[in-house]
């Protein structure tokens, strides 16, 4: 009888150890590596195509395959709503910044035709590896509070918009591991009411999902972005330039929590 019970305790064991905790550790990290693969892979032959172009549009519509391509090999679904919002002339798209996968995912959604410079802000030292890739694209690189320079950063946005670009900056500046919306830098505000062109509010949701700020174990999860209300700030005043941004961060906030619910289920 001892031994009976001691069979069946032994088991009990057996059946209660479960592999499936450390196989699904393992499929993340071999996931892990599969995806940073295809991300260096994709940069290293679609961004040395756009840089030998020396054509920002062209280079734009490569960049755009490559972003596609990495997030269909990587299982990423993307999704955007609400193009038909976007103005057929010269404007500001400002966007929530929650990842390093944001720019990735806005790549691979926006249209390039007449396609859209990101801004960058120069402030590590090896960011000067990318330069080539920024620039080829038509990146706008802002400088460091701290350099001298001729023009100040919101004549650069004015120059590339009269230039007819659009661009798309990250009014928050940065993204932290903490989640919530940071408080917005006003340069994009004062630079559309400068050179008279709209600012067109979007919200992205799901990039943080797929790589979190201060890890680097990517996730597959879907992405989505919304295309919301146009502002025209017209000539206005510096105290409307701060209704502008609250309006502007108000519209944020709900187009992000829209982005956030479950789409409902079809019976």
């Amino acid at each position: 009888m001892a031994f009976k019970t001691s069979w069946l305790g032994k088991l009990s064991q057996a059946h209660s150890f479960r592999p499936a905790p450390y196989f699904k550790s393992a499929l993340s990290i071999a996931y892990g590596y599969y995806a940073w693969s295809i991300f260096v892979a994709c940069v290293v032959i679609f961004g040395s195509v756009a840089i030998v172009l020396h054509h920002p549009a062209r280079a734009q519509q490569v960049l755009k395959l490559g972003a596609r391509l990495l997030c269909r090999l990587c299982g990423i679904t993307l999704s955007i709503e609400g193009l038909d919002r976007l103005p057929p002339h010269p404007h500001i798209l400002i966007v929530n910044h929650t990842s390093f996968m944001d720019p990735v995912a806005l790549i691979a959604l926006l249209p390039t035709k007449p396609g859209y410079r990101f801004i960058a802000r120069q402030q590590y030292r090896h960011q000067s590896l990318l330069w080539p890739l920024l620039k080829s694209v038509g990146t706008v690189i802002l400088k460091r509070p701290d350099q001298h320079h001729d023009l100040p950063n919101v004549a650069l946005l004015v120059h590339a918009i009269q230039a007819g670009n659009n661009l798309v900056i990250f009014p928050e500046g940065e993204f932290l591991p903490e989640p919530g919306m940071r408080p917005f830098h006003s340069g994009a505000f004062v630079a559309a009411q400068q050179a008279n062109v709209p600012i067109v509010v979007a919200a992205i949701y799901g990039a943080a999902e797929v790589l979190r700020p201060g890890l680097w174990q990517p996730k597959k999860k879907p992405i989505k972005v919304a295309i919301g209300p146009v502002l025209y700030p017209g000539s206005v005043s510096g105290a409307s330039i701060g209704f502008l941004v609250n309006v502007s961060r108000a519209a944020m906030v709900q187009l992000q929590e829209n982005l956030e619910r479950p789409s409902p289920k079809i019976k």
